[in-house]
Formats: C-alpha cells, sequence, structure tokens
C-alpha cells in the first residue's frame, strides 16, 4: 500500500523549473498507489493562476494539471496568500484552502516533499 505524500511547490512559475517538475513528480508518484497532494504555497501560489508561457519563456504546466485530477492527485493553492484579486482566475482543477489546512494535511502526511 502507498504513502500519503504532500508535495510542496513554494516557488513561482517565473524563475524556476521547478514547479513543473514538482507537478512531473507528482504524477509521477502515483505509480506506486500513493496519495498525492500537491499543496501551492508561498510563492507558488502564482503556479494557480494561468500565464502564457511564451511571455515567462517557461514550459506550461497545464498538460500536468490537468493530469492530476485523472491520477487522482489533489492540488491546493494558499488562498490567505494569493491576492483576491486572482481568486477568481484559478485554474481549474486547483482548490482554494486556508494555510491552516494546508498545514494540517502537511502534519497528516507520511511524506513530505519540498520544491
Amino acid at each position: 500500500m502507498g504513502k500519503n505524500v504532500a508535495v510542496i511547490v513554494r516557488t513561482s512559475p517565473f524563475n524556476t523549473l521547478k514547479s513543473v517538475e514538482a507537478f512531473r513528480m507528482g504524477v509521477g508518484l502515483t505509480l506506486e498507489g500513493n496519495h498525492v497532494d500537491i499543496l501551492l504555497m508561498e510563492e507558488g501560489v502564482w503556479n494557480a493562476i494561468p500565464a502564457s508561457s511564451r511571455k515567462i519563456e517557461r514550459p506550461d504546466p497545464d498538460q500536468f494539471i490537468q493530469s492530476l485530477e485523472i491520477c487522482g492527485i489533489g492540488a491546493y493553492v494558499d488562498t490567505e496568500r494569493l491576492p483576491a484579486v486572482f481568486h477568481p482566475k484559478i485554474r481549474e482543477g486547483i482548490r482554494g484552502k486556508t494555510k491552516k489546512e494546508l498545514v494540517q494535511m502537511i502534519k497528516t502526511a507520511e511524506v513530505v516533499i519540498s520544491y
């Protein structure tokens, strides 16, 4: 039986490829029967907002984000960190949670991986 895994994305999509790698790796972790949740926190909250990959010169995480739900992966964004004006623009498949709720998910995870 797999483990309960929390993948924390703390980096923005604007200056690194780490966030896209975290999404890709999260999908891969399901192959061993793990339950995976992706938590967008700190600067990682900006991954919840669609951005033109051409403009930011980074790969588009949409293909991975769309795969999350198919693979049974929960994706959550810290809505307290993300400015309220962007809440209506959160990508489909990503749900909002408070920081307290996300911290509780981290506490109950058997494995925590931070990007």
